[in-house]
């Protein structure tokens, strides 16, 4: 398509997380991205093809940035404009009719040929925007919002089997989410499984590991603190090697602080010395921190595919990780790592000592393996192409 396209990348802040991040910046490579949301912190995009239309914070600021949009759109567009009027009544209480009149506004003021929404949970109050005005819409399933949002909060999978025959296609992170949102509603022949882009800088970084032993073992966990993460059987894993006499280290990289829960867990299984928190690395030194551990334990319980685990394997890092969500689509037992069931302390144990006890060269085999298919499968350019196909796909 020669034609340049404007593609709203919408997730509700600017900026967004790393791997939207990416997808911002290699769309902008072959089409224009116009960026929606609050700004939070200042952001300098090299790319003219980059624009960004915030909602300003400060209340004075938006009433003039907001009266101002107004009046264009009344003079552009006078249906638009009271459409979009008509829509933001349907929100209760004239406070929450102006935040939404706010955030709507630009959207509608500008008019993507496409809007990618970033998070499922949000689909409810955007798709006006195809109802009303038009506009393609694409939907990407990621993680939590599919796999456990709609079953701890029921409201939430009747908002989806409503709301996802409206999408016009939906990017899976893998398989398997793709498979569970069909559940929801959404229909299997839109459903594209588009892999989260890895960039080429961790590629960049790869070393093959070194073998820990029993007196020297230093295991790590990135992420958040969250239930779904299921650090309390890593935890007990950890418990059960000290146990056995090895000396093991296991940091969690990621949180401020513990929470009560996990902070109780560690004093009761005397781990205080052993368990240790690293607050959010930048990516530099993070590779660093990671190539100065032995292996990565995933142990959560629902998952996608974890970012996480992805540039580990880029990296060389050996990873060990519970069979949930699509985590099976890249971890390959005896292949590119270690696949253990949820909830298994006992049997995430194992896997530690039999990575322990593998030979140099096939544990070097398999890292490579492992380094050889996340960049088939996951490589930043080849996944922002795929991107970009199904934006064509979408409005052509």
């Amino acid at each position: 398509m020669s034609k340049r396209l404007k593609i709203a990348i919408l997730s509700g802040t600017i900026p967004s997380t790393t791997f939207i991040e990416h997808l911002i910046n290699g769309v902008a490579e072959t089409h224009d991205v116009y960026l929606f949301g609050v700004l939070h912190k200042k952001v300098s995009y090299t790319s003219k093809h980059i624009q960004v239309f915030d909602t300003p914070k400060s209340t004075l600021k938006n009433l003039w940035v907001t009266g101002c949009r107004s009046l264009k759109l009344a003079v552009q567009a006078p249906s638009d404009f009271t459409a979009l009027i008509s829509e933001v009544r349907r929100h209760s209480g004239l406070y929450n009719q102006w935040v939404w009149f706010t955030k709507f506004l630009p959207i509608v003021l500008h008019k993507p040929d496409v809007i990618h929404l970033q998070w499922a949970r949000d689909v409810a109050f955007y798709t006006i925007f195809k109802i009303r005005f038009g506009i393609p819409m694409v939907l990407s399933l990621r993680g939590a919002h599919i796999n456990y949002t709609p079953i701890v909060e029921p409201r939430m999978a009747a908002v989806y089997k409503k709301q996802f025959p409206n999408i016009d296609a939906f990017h899976a992170v893998s398989q398997a989410i793709g498979r569970e949102a069909e559940q929801y509603g959404a229909d299997a022949a839109k459903i594209t499984t588009i892999h989260s882009p890895i960039p080429d800088f961790f590629f960049q970084h790869f070393k093959l590991p070194v073998l820990g032993t029993r007196s020297d073992l230093h295991l790590v966990s990135v992420g958040r603190f969250h239930w779904v993460k299921g650090y309390e059987y890593a935890i007990q894993t950890v418990a059960q090697l000290k146990a056995q006499g090895i000396k093991v280290r296991y940091t969690i990289v990621g949180p401020e602080s513990f929470t009560e829960a996990i902070a109780f867990q560690i004093h009761q299984l005397d781990l205080v010395d052993q368990v240790h928190l690293v607050a959010a690395l930048p990516q530099e030194a993070l590779i660093d921190l990671l190539h100065r551990c032995h292996m990565m334990l995933l142990p959560s319980l629902k998952e996608g595919i974890a970012n996480v685990v992805l540039e580990a394997m880029a990296i060389g890092l050996p990873v060990i990780s519970t069979n949930c969500g699509g985590m099976a689509e890249v971890i390959k037992p005896g292949k590119t790592g270690w696949l253990v069931p949820v909830r298994n302390p006992e049997a995430m144990m194992q896997a530690v000592l039999e990575v322990l006890h593998t030979p140099e060269s096939q544990l070097h085999s398999i890292t490579q393996q492992a380094h050889d298919f996340v960049k088939r499968e996951f490589y930043a350019k080849d996944s922002i192409q795929q991107f970009v196909s199904l934006y064509e796909a979408v409005v052509g």
